[in-house]
Order: C-alpha cells, then sequence, then structure tokens
C-alpha cells in the first residue's frame, strides 16, 4: 500500500491552475503521514480490519532548493512519518504508550 499524505489547501491552489506541479511541492503539497489533511491513521485502521498486513511504502516527495542540513529535509520528513506510524494501533488512534 503506497501512503501520502497533502496539505489540502496546496492542493486546491494546484487544481485550480494557480500553482503547478513543482511549485505546489515547493508550497508543502505532499506532507510526513499524520501532518496533513489526509485520515492516514483511518486508512490504516481500515487496511488492519481487512486483514492487510503487508508493506506500507512511503515516499516523500519535496522539491530541494538546496542542500539540507544533516539528518534535515527530507529525512526529517521520512523520519516523522515513520515516527507516525509506529504511534498508530491499526483502528486509527494513538497507541499507548
Amino acid at each position: 500500500m503506497h501512503l501520502k499524505d497533502i496539505d489540502g489547501e496546496a492542493a486546491l491552489r494546484l487544481r485550480g491552475g494557480e500553482l503547478g506541479l513543482v511549485e505546489a511541492v515547493r508550497h508543502g503539497l505532499f506532507r510526513p503521514l499524520g501532518d496533513g489533511d489526509v485520515p492516514v491513521a483511518d486508512v490504516v485502521a481500515v487496511l488492519a480490519r481487512r486483514g492487510y498486513y503487508g508493506w506500507l511504502v512511503l515516499e516523500q516527495d519535496t522539491a530541494l532548493d538546496g542542500v539540507p542540513p544533516p539528518g534535515g529535509g527530507p529525512v526529517d520528513d521520512v523520519r516523522r512519518s515513520i515516527d507516525f506510524l509506529r504511534t498508530t494501533d491499526g483502528a486509527g488512534r494513538a497507541a499507548a504508550a
């Protein structure tokens, strides 16, 4: 399952022609999982309820204007997405610590 999260406002600007794709990506179209407007935890919960325990693919689309600091930029975004997935319990809720 390929998971993505998006910023709804940037998506609307893209769909409305105000931004091109690369420009929308630079404006934060694709967000780390759990940081955008897609109910990713709910999607993961539905998958779990239906017995899906296969691969979850994460791809963090970004447009870099320069070299990010070590551990920053898309590396940090991917880390945040993985942390988000680890904190869900498969039912769309934050797992107990």
